[in-house]
């Protein structure tokens, strides 16, 4: 059976639902996490019912504009994980591309940490945990036995996330300090909480020495 095109015209349904989407961040770019479906559909050019005619509801369109935001970081932050360096300069790449992106998005970051981050979803927990397992396999090659318990380096990680997350919020709202600052910041406190981590496993890294290149650290 054949299905019929969507009122919009002969655009196929995913393709219509990708043009609601980016006209919801833009319209969150713009006006904030608040932003209503009333300007997203206007923005997308549609009716406002067309919008659920793709979405079940508000939530599921916010998750799906979560997703793609949270996708967007996380492949930048992943890409800046793959470089050698000092441990701060290893820390500090990842945390310097998230602070940038959040800067770049303000709106979009605040409505992903306020929609994205704390979906109750399974899927949403289950991202997160591969994304904490991620950044857990990056420090294992970084950091000798870093990951030599997967459960608690993802723990430590995801503690490490919201730490950055409430303090780059803070900072969008006052900027009481630069970027770099900020950045500068966010780097020490986590090289601290991943060097007591490192400590508690038996190794001590001087954190000015240089690291050999991703997966050449010896045990």
């Amino acid at each position: 059976m054949v299905k019929p095109p969507d009122s919009g015209g002969n655009t196929p349904t995913l393709a219509r639902r990708e043009q609601i989407v980016d006209a919801a961040r833009a319209v969150i770019e713009e006006y904030g996490p608040e932003a209503l479906t009333g300007q997203i559909a206007q923005r997308a050019g549609l009716a406002r019912p067309n919008v659920y005619r793709h979405f079940s509801s508000k939530d599921e369109l916010d998750v799906a504009v979560a997703r793609n935001a949270y996708h967007e970081l996380r492949t930048e932050v992943l890409t800046r994980m793959a470089r050698s360096g000092t441990p701060l300069e290893v820390i500090r790449a990842p945390i310097s591309a998230q602070v940038i992106w959040a800067d770049r998005h303000p709106n979009l970051y605040r409505f992903l940490v306020s929609r994205g981050y704390q979906q109750s979803s399974q899927q949403r927990k289950e991202e997160r945990h591969d994304f904490a397992t991620d950044l857990a396999v990056a420090g294992e090659q970084y950091f000798p036995h870093f990951a030599d318990n997967p459960g608690l380096a993802s723990s430590l990680i995801v503690g490490l996330g919201g730490l950055i997350d409430a303090s780059i919020l803070a900072w969008l709202s006052r900027r009481t300090e630069s970027r770099k600052r900020l950045i500068d910041r966010l780097t020490t406190q986590a090289w601290l909480i991943i060097d007591h981590h490192l400590r508690d496993v038996g190794v001590h890294i001087d954190p000015a020495v240089p690291l050999p290149p991703m997966g050449q650290t010896g045990s």
